[in-house]
């Protein structure tokens, strides 16, 4: 997947967004960025093994933020060509490879700086919160679209140095489907969570 060196940062704050209405976003996500980074550089959880490390982040993550939507949104219309088994093998693959490149991604690295800049309000169901992210000599400029639903405040896309994840990787999912079905499509990510290196630039 193209631009997959980025992915363990965009997903820092993804989880930040409240089922809770009446909580700030921005101060949601400042608490959920906390949370999850404390678990690969807090002491209490030196101890931690990869695996562990990685259980504990997705549980911050799953606790926060209903991460299929952003999935969805990605794969869009291909959604509906998987079978109803495949969508949640294929959901909990993607979320699986998510988690792991955020921890190998951050692994032996200064823990992050995260800011975030003034809310946008583009409609009264629609916010954006911009942020920056420094690691080490480098910074992210990211920009996450919020929509209001039901379950509350919910990220429906980031933009990334001026890419839309949902458009890049719906581009990707579009090229897979053209060509090839939902099984195949479990084989790659299979195959992308098996190897090493996923915060290099890597493609499905």
């Amino acid at each position: 997947m193209k631009y997959f060196s980025a992915i363990f940062l965009l997903f820092l704050t993804l989880a930040g967004q409240s089922a809770l209405g009446t909580e700030q976003p921005v101060d949601r996500l400042n608490a959920t960025v906390d949370a999850a980074l404390n678990v690969l550089y807090a002491d209490s959880c030196g101890h931690l093994t990869a695996e562990q490390k990685q259980a504990k982040v997705r549980s911050v993550l799953e606790e926060r933020y209903d991460l299929s939507i952003l999935i969805r949104r990605s794969m869009g219309r291909n959604w509906k060509l998987l079978k109803v088994e495949e969508q949640g093998r294929v959901s909990d693959l993607i979320k699986q490879l998510i988690v792991k490149a955020y921890v190998e991604g951050l692994n032996g690295k200064a823990r992050p700086v995260v800011s975030y800049g003034e809310v946008i309000q583009v409609s009264e169901k629609r916010l954006e919160v911009p942020s920056t992210i420094v690691l080490g000599d480098k910074t992210f400029n990211l920009l996450y679209r919020l929509g209001r639903l039901k379950s509350g405040w919910q990220i429906y896309d980031i933009v990334a140095e001026d890419i839309s994840v949902v458009s890049n990787y719906r581009q990707q999912f579009d090229d897979h489907f053209r060509k090839a079905n939902g099984a195949q499509l479990i084989e790659k990510l299979e195959q992308l969570l098996n190897q090493e290196g996923l915060n290099e630039g890597i493609k499905l």
